[in-house]
């Protein structure tokens, strides 16, 4: 175990605290009229891994949010916080996606993103839970899925991208047992297992009751080609 005075995901010297999950997901409370940022999550951080990230973050948040949710939390981040933000800085934010036409009709529209990038944005995150929970650093590769995403477009439907679900639901059933953790679930709430001999971590979040992530890491599938399904 390393010392807690260097950063959650490299060996620099701490300058900061990063959120887990970015702060910029949970709104003030004059703004909502309640406390949605009592207890959060903090580890010990590096610029690189904190301060230099925030397009990252705010490229994580707008991701999340263009699922289709009606919680008032959503809401208020979405036409309060992601339009505004759009309106200021558009090219920032076209960037974030393409635009890959329509579906059902056009009721829906089906937005590409940039996997890596999105999957580097939880990979962080998963490390900075993991090391607030157990005070160390988790060292292994982790492969990334989520049921919110899909393969691709056919006959004007959206394709489900049969891998990922069936990983989702081997992963729901392997955390159902967990507590579910995290002082804010209107926002964030998360489950994760760690197996100390198998050298094992699991992960699960959700962000705004609507959008759920999944991430897990072992010392086998280091040995092995990990898989990351990239859609």
């Amino acid at each position: 175990m390393k010392s807690a005075t260097t950063c959650y995901m490299c060996d620099s010297v701490e300058t900061s605290r990063e959120h887990a999950s970015p702060l910029c997901f949970f709104p003030e409370a004059k703004e909502i009229r309640r406390d949605l940022r009592r207890n959060l999550i903090t580890v010990p951080s590096c610029d690189r891994h904190n301060s230099y990230k925030s397009k990252d973050d705010e490229f994580l948040r707008s991701v999340i949010l263009m699922t289709s949710e009606t919680s008032e939390t959503w809401r208020y981040q979405s036409f309060r916080k992601l339009l505004r933000a759009t309106a200021r800085m558009p090219h920032a934010y076209e960037s974030f996606f393409r635009d890959k036409g329509t579906v059902a009709q056009g009721k829906d529209r089906v937005l590409q993103i940039d996997r890596q990038r999105f999957d580097r944005c939880i990979d962080h995150l998963a490390r900075a839970v993991f090391f607030d929970a157990f005070k160390r650093k988790w060292q292994l590769s982790m492969s990334i899925v989520s049921p919110n995403f899909f393969s691709g477009i056919s006959a004007g439907q959206i394709v489900p991208h049969k891998l990922t679900g069936s990983i989702v639901e081997t992963s729901r059933q392997f955390l159902c047992g967990e507590p579910i953790r995290g002082e804010n679930p209107e926002v964030f709430k998360y489950r994760l297992r760690y197996d100390e001999v198998g050298e094992g971590y699991t992960f699960a979040a959700i962000f705004y009751g609507c959008f759920e992530v999944y991430s897990y890491s072992s010392r086998d599938l280091a040995g092995s080609k990990q898989l990351s399904v990239r859609v």
